[in-house]
């Protein structure tokens, strides 16, 4: 079996995410772009963050895993739902958008998660509510941050 790579996860996140209910505009790790239009909201971003991988220790419990390296990536997903106006409907939108991203998290209760076989659990590490500053405009938003278990 070919080794999944990160690409692969990420556009795997993606384009689950992607199907929750009100997104406009996907920006896999690939297509990420140097600003955001009005229209393209709520614009969904994913990428790579960081990795954690298993030492080759070779102890008894890397015996038992048939020499089979766990990697945890932390992958963004950054909601931004629209550029800031008006307090209130800004927080309105951007509340909407996370719930409906929350629905297709949830959804993700079996294997494959997000449709790759090679993902074998995640977690949602955080949450947060942010206003991003992105090429000139503030748009008020969201990062989800997910830990991907693979092997």
């Amino acid at each position: 079996m070919m080794p999944v790579t990160i690409g692969q996860i990420c556009n795997a996140v993606g384009n689950t995410l992607f199907t929750a209910a009100g997104m406009v505009r996907l920006e896999n790790y690939d297509q990420l772009t140097e600003g955001i239009n009005a229209g393209d909201t709520p614009l969904l971003q994913v990428y790579w963050q960081s990795l954690v991988m298993d030492p080759d220790d070779e102890t008894d419990r890397f015996s038992f895993q048939g020499g089979i390296r766990q990697k945890l990536f932390t992958i963004y997903a950054d909601v931004h739902s629209r550029q800031r106006g008006h307090l209130a409907e800004d927080n309105q939108a951007l509340t909407d958008n996370v719930d409906a991203l929350l629905d297709v998290l949830e959804q993700q209760n079996v294997k494959p998660y997000f449709g790759l076989d090679e993902i074998q659990a995640f977690k949602v590490s955080s949450a947060v509510r942010a206003q991003f500053p992105y090429a000139g405009v503030t748009t008020m938003g969201a990062r989800i941050i997910l830990d991907i278990l693979v092997f």
